[in-house]
């Protein structure tokens, strides 16, 4: 642990911590892993998003963001080098950035982004098909979702919702099927009888959520440059 921005503690960037990076004059989306630390820097084989490098040159500047227990970190570092080893994947050593450059993006809750997306859900335990019904999210995070449905869900409800997702950055379709906990239910629509039910995941493995937190960056980024 460490002291970050504004004093808030964070937690180091270990070996074999999944990152992403992203280069200040792009939007891409890179990812990798950190395959060891030394006094010199970071060493992070070369990321890839999908079948595309990053190609970096010495003294370029990037978003490095990772994942904590309770949160997400980001900070901003350059490119002071490469190594390659025998019969080891080519890597970029980033310089160390200061614990006071590290921002923590995330508290113990994550972040949300809007996003309308179809889900599939049913009350657990299971019954039949027949009890499936279909929402529409109104938020989305690493850690659960906001649903628009038609009925109320009582607070507590276990719930098991199915959606999928395109990660940009991965190319593809990706499916979700995870259980949930209705955690407040509030009616905000008296003529339409419309209600919003806040979700929390349950059981989520972190590749879920990591793939999960890559959407809503990639949502972040997209609505920041609609504005």
């Amino acid at each position: 642990m460490g002291k970050g921005a504004e004093g808030v503690t964070v937690e180091k960037l270990r070996i074999g911590q999944k990152v992403t990076v992203i280069p200040t004059d792009q939007n891409q989306n890179y990812f990798s892993t950190v395959y060891d630390i030394d006094d010199r820097g970071i060493y992070v084989p070369i990321p890839f998003a999908g079948n595309h490098p990053l190609v970096l040159s010495q003294g370029q500047r990037v978003h490095v963001k990772y994942m904590g227990e309770d949160s997400s970190y980001m900070f901003v570092t350059e490119a002071i080098g490469r190594k390659i080893e025998q019969d080891k994947l080519p890597m970029y050593i980033f310089k160390h950035p200061a614990e006071a450059a590290i921002q923590r993006i995330q508290m113990r809750e994550f972040v949300r982004v809007p996003a309308m997306l179809e889900v599939q859900y049913l009350t657990l335990p299971e019954k039949d098909q027949g009890s499936v019904k279909k929402a529409y999210t109104v938020d989305i995070s690493g850690g659960g979702m906001k649903i628009a449905v038609k009925e109320p869900v009582p607070q507590g409800a276990a719930l098991l919702v199915c959606f999928s997702l395109y990660i940009k950055a991965k190319k593809k379709q990706q499916e979700f099927r995870l259980p949930a906990a209705a955690v407040r239910c509030t009616l905000v629509d008296d003529e339409a009888r419309v209600y919003h039910v806040g979700l929390k995941f349950l059981d989520i493995t972190r590749a879920q959520q990591d793939s999960i937190m890559a959407f809503v960056f990639e949502r972040m980024v997209d609505i920041k440059r609609r504005q």
